[in-house]
């Protein structure tokens, strides 16, 4: 990312800063002897189409491109603006750039007779970011040797395969299907570094929470909440219609409590459906993703199954739900979700353009109701305040639903008044008044905390300073407990001896994990440029301060 003078520094980039950064490399595979065998002229133009569609998905997910190579591309997730999750933007970023690019390499093979291909390599690790040069060129990047891993992981990679590291790796094992290639003997590296090649993403894929099977606890300090819940499904059982919001901040609990109303659902009436849709992090310039997502729960496809299972599963349910009528719905609905029509069909959906919209909330208003007359049925929205205006709109059509039908409206959100999605949970209170359950989940009390990590780790020998460490380094935050319990674990501070965990010397040095640096820089980052100096200066003080001394601090510095 190149300016040419100090004006054009944007502000959020203007300081050099170490923060943990996601770095990908994306490089067309045998480029030199692709270039040999066309004219200039049209590896000129090949190259730039190229460059194009690897850019475009790099914005889809909110990469920064840092640099364009003579035949290669590098990104940034994580500067200069953090995600929560943006080692796994990474990865959906380099499959999708594998997808696109054969997509593209198709139509040259046949058109000039070079196949084209690209690898992929994805690393992460603390780098230091900022401008460097001169006041005549700068440029945005980021120095470190998580850059170079990063580049050589590319030269590891197949061709049309995307080659993670470990460091990755770890942040999105959930999530992906990939092979272990072992220890990689990387050009300029003394040790070999693990690398992972991603092969695609698990069925149903959701971020990474939790410690996994061998570290668990029940649900604690929600007891309330979810019997406000359960009793709101009695009512939904006795065919009557309700709804209900679970608000907090991220980390607070709301997935849990939503899984734990699953559970409950499942036990009490197997004959209940549970629909489920789930906003993507990345989701807000997304037109319809949450319909698209809810569309798939309501005829049992994943959101990574192809076109012609998708096709199956909804002629299977529109004819099941709508029986002779089932045309209409499967037709719009179809076209909703992109799957090949027959162009006469296809061609009249088209020509009533904005009418389009409207069949859309209509079939997918009569497929809910459908849903609805053959028994109860719960429509779980998580992270709302991630919607996109579409989703919102489409959804606030769905509400009436709740009122004549034994349908169970359930939507979870962080308390960010300025999304899309707050215009639902607003539209939500709205419509059912006094009649809505609303749940504003507070952090754990200290009591609670102490049940949480002495659930999750039964340590021998645990020291009582570390306990308290983790206990203020959470502040209440179940998922903050978890990841500080994780790190513990993955630096050997805990190790597992037969049945139990053991307390190492390591234990009493508690840091903040790599997986909350992520969701605290990108709240930081989302502060605007006054207030991030402020919290640079107080960070340097410490945990506590005086306001006094902030003041003389911020006055020095400005003077």
């Amino acid at each position: 990312m190149r300016d040419t003078g100090p004006a054009a520094v944007p502000q959020r980039v203007a300081a050099s800063e170490r923060r943990p950064l996601t770095i990908l490399f994306a490089d067309i595979a045998g480029s030199t002897a692709i270039a040999e065998k066309l004219d200039p002229e049209d590896w000129t133009v090949l190259v730039g189409t190229a460059f194009a569609r690897l850019n475009a998905v790099a914005a889809r997910y909110d990469g920064t491109v840092a640099r364009l190579m003579g035949d290669g591309v590098l990104v940034f997730f994580g500067a200069p603006v953090a995600h929560e999750d943006d080692p796994e933007r990474a990865v959906r970023c380099g499959l999708d750039m594998v997808r696109e690019i054969e997509g593209l390499g198709g139509k040259e093979h046949a058109q000039h007779g070079v196949p084209l291909q690209v690898r992929v390599g994805i690393n992460t690790g603390p780098v230091v970011v900022g401008m460097v040069g001169s006041d005549i060129a700068r440029e945005y990047t980021a120095m470190g040797d998580a850059v170079n891993i990063a580049a050589r992981m590319q030269t590891a990679a197949p061709p049309g395969g995307v080659m993670i590291t470990a460091a990755t790796h770890k942040f999105v094992a959930p999530l992906v299907d990939a092979i272990d290639a072992g220890r990689l003997e990387l050009k300029g590296k003394a040790e070999a570094v693990h690398g992972y090649q991603v092969t695609g993403l698990r069925p149903g894929a959701v971020s990474a929470r939790g410690l996994g099977t061998e570290v668990h606890s029940a649900m604690i300090g929600r007891d309330a909440e979810l019997a406000r819940l359960r009793d709101a499904f009695a009512i939904v059982r006795a065919r009557q219609g309700r709804a209900a919001s679970i608000l907090g901040e991220p980390g607070i609990g709301k997935s849990r409590l939503l899984s734990e109303l699953r559970a409950h659902v499942a036990a009490s009436d197997p004959s209940a459906q549970w629909i489920e849709a789930r906003c993507l992090s990345y989701g807000r310039t997304l037109p319809y993703h949450l319909v698209l997502d809810l569309v798939r729960s309501c005829i049992g496809v994943a959101a990574t199954a192809d076109e012609p299972e998708v096709r199956a599963a909804l002629e299977r349910r529109t004819k099941a739900l709508f029986g002779d009528a089932w045309s209409d719905p499967f037709t719009y609905l179809g076209h909703l979700l992109s799957i090949q029509l027959d162009p006469e069909v296809r061609a009249r959906v088209s020509a009533l353009q904005f009418e389009t919209v409207k069949r859309y909330v209509s079939s997918l208003i009569g497929l809910i109701r459908a849903l609805a007359l053959t028994g109860p049925v719960v429509l779980a929205c998580e992270d709302l305040h991630w919607a996109d205006a579409s989703s919102v709109d489409v959804l606030q059509a769905l509400l009436p639903l709740a009122n004549e039908l034994p349908l169970f409206i359930v939507a979870t959100s962080r308390l960010d008044r300025e999304s899309e999605g707050w215009r639902l949970v607003s539209a939500v209170r709205d419509r059912f008044g006094d009649a809505l359950i609303e749940l504003r989940l507070d952090p754990l009390s200290g009591d609670e905390t102490r049940t949480l990590v002495a659930n999750l780790l039964r340590v021998e020998s645990l020291p009582l300073a570390t306990r308290d460490h983790i206990l203020e380094k959470a502040e209440g935050n179940p998922f903050f407990v978890e990841e500080v319990i994780r790190m513990l674990i993955d630096r050997g501070a805990i190790v597992r001896q037969g049945e139990r965990w053991v307390a190492t010397a390591q234990a009493s040095d508690v840091e903040i994990p790599d997986n909350l640096q992520g969701l605290l820089l990108a709240r930081i980052d989302r502060l605007p440029p006054e207030s991030k100096r402020t919290l640079r200066v107080a960070a340097v003080i410490g945990r506590q301060f005086g306001v006094t001394m902030l003041e003389r601090l911020l006055e020095a510095k400005t003077g």
